[in-house]
């Protein structure tokens, strides 16, 4: 991933409080408010929640285009961030919560979505989605706190990605 630090730093990452600018997914601020709405909903009435986790991997992502310059590059990268953010629309329903988390990436929130519809789901990205993606799930647990749960998603997100 050093390689290509220069070109992940140049990736536009910006938001307005509600939507991040560049493929107008919401942005982190908004989902800690609805993912913190909805697990109160869930400790009250048990209910599953999930999280899905999809990256492009750098590594995969340039295997066959080694020549391109970085602002190439970024402009590459940057037009798959929309198309990935696209094709998530197209996949989960409206209610469903995508939220682009970092420079390469997005977290999806599914409520009511128990540990086999996850995987069903994630199955079904695998399919539809290009191998540079990387895609991951976890599921929250009772009594879990929200901080302790972003933690292990961010362990998927990030992990999934080397």
């Amino acid at each position: 991933m050093k390689k290509y630090e220069s070109v992940i730093d140049s990736i536009f990452l910006s938001n307005n409080g509600e939507i991040d600018l560049l493929t107008g997914a919401i942005s982190p601020d908004r989902f800690d408010q609805i993912v913190k709405r909805d697990l109160a909903i869930a400790q009250r009435n048990p209910a599953d929640i999930s999280i899905i986790s999809t990256a492009i991997n750098l590594t995969h992502f340039f295997a066959d285009n080694q020549t391109l310059d970085s602002i190439e590059q970024q402009s590459i990268i940057e037009n798959e961030l929309v198309n990935l953010h696209f094709k998530l629309k197209s996949t989960f329903r409206q209610s469903d919560c995508i939220c682009r988390v970092s420079k390469l990436g997005f977290w999806i929130l599914l409520n009511s979505a128990d540990k086999k519809t996850t995987e069903q789901l994630v199955d079904r990205l695998v399919k539809e989605l290009p191998k540079f993606i990387t895609i991951g799930m976890c599921l929250w647990q009772q009594s879990e706190s929200i901080l302790d749960w972003y933690k292990r998603v961010d362990q998927i997100h990030f992990n999934n990605n080397q």
